[in-house]
């Protein structure tokens, strides 16, 4: 049974992420503005894209800058040709920083960021704030930050970094009964990203700090 929704509900990150990591063979086709694109997965990993008329990564590219669009998903079918031999994850990292590059929206300003740590195993949460503590993005409308906690863990990286005599800890986390936040910063904003407390710090801080760049 082929799997059928629309962008604006499951972002094409997501989808090439589940298909990869269920190790899936299957057809990805989407239909924006009566143009249609491909993306093929073996096994795993993404094999094949098209997008008229760019193929391969070209093609991924294009696709990612879809913001709606119907697709379906189809087990079973494999890629008329091999055009993509980069690892799925190093494929969407590099595609979502070029498109970080050139996004002019500020209505999505923040969308490739979450899905470049969407990434990450265990990533469940990300908050965006200010530097006055004010929250101006969230990956997740539905829950709401601890805002306290932030707060006072953004007092005690300031602390950290003076008596140190250096600036703040590149990474900070901290463990709140069965949940895990990893505090960082991106372009001068403070990120704080909730964890799934089974995570091990050596395994995902190198991933988070790639997804980051």
């Amino acid at each position: 049974m082929a799997l059928v929704g629309n962008l604006k509900d499951l972002k094409l990150p997501s989808l090439i992420q589940l298909n990869c990591m269920e190790r899936n063979t299957a057809k990805l086709t989407i239909e924006h503005g009566g143009k249609f694109g491909f993306v093929y997965f073996d096994d795993g990993q993404v094999v094949h894209a098209e997008f008229e008329p760019e193929i391969g990564e070209a093609a991924i590219y294009k696709l990612l800058t879809l913001y709606s669009g119907n697709f379906k998903v189809e087990s079973g079918i494999r890629a008329p040709a091999q055009t993509i031999r980069k690892h799925w994850n190093n494929l969407l990292l590099d595609a979502l920083h070029q498109l970080d590059d050139s996004d002019d929206n500020q209505e999505h300003k923040f969308d490739h960021l979450f899905e470049r740590l969407f990434t990450v195993r265990g990533v469940q949460n990300i908050t965006i704030f200010n530097t006055a503590g004010e929250r101006i993005a969230s990956s997740r409308q539905d829950v709401s930050p601890d805002l306290k906690l932030f707060a006072f863990i953004r007092l005690q990286n300031g602390k950290i970094g003076d008596a140190l005599g250096d600036s703040i800890p590149e990474f900070t986390s901290i463990a709140v009964a069965s949940k895990k936040y990893i505090f960082t910063q991106y372009n001068q904003l403070d990120v704080a990203i909730e964890m799934d407390h089974k995570i091990k710090l050596d395994v995902v801080l190198p991933l988070l700090k790639q997804a980051l760049m």
